[in-house]
């Protein structure tokens, strides 16, 4: 299996995640600690607070044209199901693969998603572009793969790096 692949990331590209993240802070008070990222990640609210980011969408339909979709987020695989459930919902593709961090892993997604890019390419998916809206995560990927072409997703933009 040798598949040119796009890889995503859901929140923040395929995903607004404006309102959990308002809610998360509220609820921590304002602090990045394990409670804001144990209600950030709560299924119930992704469901009910997740709102469609729409340049992310269409960038997914355009990439699945081309090549294989790939998710690469930096969810906890608790969440897989609810993770493709709102990306099909969402893009109306259902990527070939998702690549989600372990459970109890509270690394920086930077370290994390180098991680599973290195996981994803080990499984022959050949990344030629990565999006996601983290720019040390970006930082760490050109760092590590200068190939992969990457897309930084800004609130209702993006740049290609």
């Amino acid at each position: 299996m040798n598949n040119v692949c796009y890889a995503f990331d859901i929140d923040g590209v395929i995903v607004d995640v404006t309102e959990r993240l308002r809610v998360a802070l509220e609820v921590s008070g304002g602090v990045k600690n394990r409670k804001f990222w144990d209600t950030f990640f709560d299924p119930d609210l992704i469901i009910r607070l997740d709102k469609p980011r729409p340049i992310g969408i269409e960038l997914v339909r355009d990439r699945a044209r081309k090549g294989c979709i790939i998710v690469i987020t930096g969810r906890p695989r608790r969440l897989k199901d609810v993770s493709m459930e709102e990306f099909i919902k969402f893009t109306e593709v259902r990527p070939k693969a998702i690549f989600m961090r372990s459970n109890r892993d509270y690394r920086p997604s930077c370290i994390v998603k180098v991680e599973l890019v290195e996981k994803a390419l080990r499984l022959n998916y050949e990344i030629i572009e990565l999006h996601d809206d983290d720019e040390e995560v970006l930082r760490s990927i050109k760092n590590t793969f200068p190939n992969i072409r990457l897309v930084h997703h800004l609130s209702n933009t993006y740049v290609i790096l």
